[in-house]
């Protein structure tokens, strides 16, 4: 059973190598937090507060929730700076005879990003729906005998 911060931390040292130019611990575990409903409505839970225990079943499923919101948000930044006026980090070659420069594509990248975000929905929907499946408990047990007794009951119109 792990808590939200140990899962922030193993998503942040694991998937992102520690780099904190990308993001860091207590950013991806305020996300984890507020976003805990979501959690919830997808493999009907009740986890609440960051000092959840989330089995390593539903710690996966958050990570990949996690994940794929977190490439969305980086292919909608990588559009918004197709159009600025003030490109960071676009330059990707420079030649000096006959003056030729290089710029990066920004479409292209927000592409990949996309294409990453939709690869942790596909294995986020998978794992909820192994959850499910798995994790659900019957809502009602009937015995072998009760069987009869309610033919026998239909039957009749009467209880025996």
């Amino acid at each position: 059973m792990a808590n939200i911060q140990e899962i922030s931390s193993g998503i942040f040292y694991y998937e992102f190598d520690g780099d904190t130019g990308e993001t860091n611990i207590s950013m991806i575990s305020g996300w984890l937090s507020a976003n805990l409903g979501e959690l919830n409505s997808l493999i009907y839970t009740d986890y609440s507060g960051a000092s959840s225990d989330l089995g390593l079943e539903e710690q996966n499923i958050l990570k990949h929730l996690y994940l794929m919101h977190y490439y969305k948000k980086k292919s909608r930044n990588a559009i918004k700076t197709i159009g600025s006026a003030t490109p960071t980090n676009n330059v990707v070659s420079i030649r000096d005879e006959d003056s030729s420069v290089t710029f990066l594509n920004g479409n292209e990248v927000s592409k990949q990003f996309v294409i990453l975000s939709k690869d942790h929905g596909a294995e986020l929907n998978r794992l909820v729906h192994a959850y499910n499946s798995y994790q659900g408990k019957p809502v009602q047990v009937v015995a072998k005998n009760m069987v009869g007794e309610v033919l026998n009951t239909l039957a009749t119109g009467s209880l025996s």
